[in-house]
């Protein structure tokens, strides 16, 4: 049985564990706030952008510009976004496993050309020896970045390079929940609303549709990629949050029970004492 003073070791590092997660729990509390308030902003004009563009394509008809061609998938382009850092629980495990599993059951046999957003994803994908064409660490939520990702990857389709891109990454549902998925970003396909009859156009172009595209689905493509970095940071802050509430709940009730198990055995050296002196003083007067 471990004595008193090991016992009080214990008590005191689960309380000094305890301080370390309640600090960074507070953190993520502060930090996930801005984010989602960060997302919420930039909402309005991702919505907006998408019916401009949704309204344009359904109104024209073929694929209209490069971003949108489909063509027969030979090569697969693959973004991967996790985080730099742990201490989040299964949110890089989960979304890492997604995709890992996807590359070697639906993708095996095919040519794949890897992005890696977080050090994370760029560790996990090169101890599996898989080859990364870009890789991004120490990354923030920026739209820069975003423009520079989106960038890349109109680069890889447009020049042939790949066939289709697939992203994976970790939607925030809510603050305590959060899902990995995958989501297609090239061909670029805006949906068709339901009911929508062929008619004018209820946008004027200058100089013309077709140029205004040109211009709209780059950027298009630049705010997808840019929600999908809010939602993951998002995602990451919301995991980190519950990691560390429950982090925080164990270290404390672990340490209650180290607190209690000290008394009794407190206890227990206390009432073998006495009796090791009453059965001395017994001793004594017999004598």
């Amino acid at each position: 049985m471990a004595s008193e003073r090991d016992i009080k070791r214990r008590i005191k590092s689960c309380r000094n564990v305890q301080q370390i997660t309640k600090a960074m729990k507070m953190v993520a509390a502060a930090r996930i706030k801005k984010a989602e308030n960060r997302l919420k902003a930039s909402k309005p004009y991702a919505l907006k952008l998408q019916e401009v563009v949704t309204e344009l394509c359904s109104q024209l008809e073929g694929a209209l510009h490069p971003l949108m061609e489909v063509r027969p998938v030979e090569t697969i382009g693959v973004v991967i976004v996790t985080s730099d850092k742990g201490l989040c629980g299964a949110y890089n495990n989960n979304l890492l496993k997604l995709a890992f599993n996807y590359l070697e059951t639906t993708l095996r046999g095919k040519k794949v050309k890897l992005m890696a957003v977080g050090s994370k994803g760029v560790k996990f994908l090169t101890r599996r020896r898989r080859a990364i064409a870009v890789e991004r660490i120490k990354w923030n939520p920026e739209y820069p970045l975003a423009q520079e990702l989106a960038q890349e990857l109109s680069h890889w389709y447009t020049s042939g390079e790949v066939d289709q891109v697939l992203c994976f990454y970790t939607q925030s549902i809510s603050a305590m929940n959060q899902k990995p998925v995958m989501e297609t970003l090239l061909p670029l396909k805006p949906e068709k609303k339901e009911g929508q009859e062929t008619g004018p156009l209820p946008y004027e172009f200058e100089p013309s549709a077709e140029q205004s595209l040109g211009i709209l689905l780059p950027r298009y493509l630049q705010t997808l990629m840019f929600r999908i970095l809010m939602e993951s940071r998002v995602a990451e802050l919301g995991s980190r949050l519950k990691s560390m509430t429950n982090a925080t709940d164990n270290a404390d009730k672990l340490a209650g029970e180290l607190t209690l198990l000290f008394y009794r055995i407190r206890q227990d050296n206390i009432t073998k004492e006495i009796l090791e002196i009453s059965g001395g003083a017994e001793a004594l007067k017999a004598r």
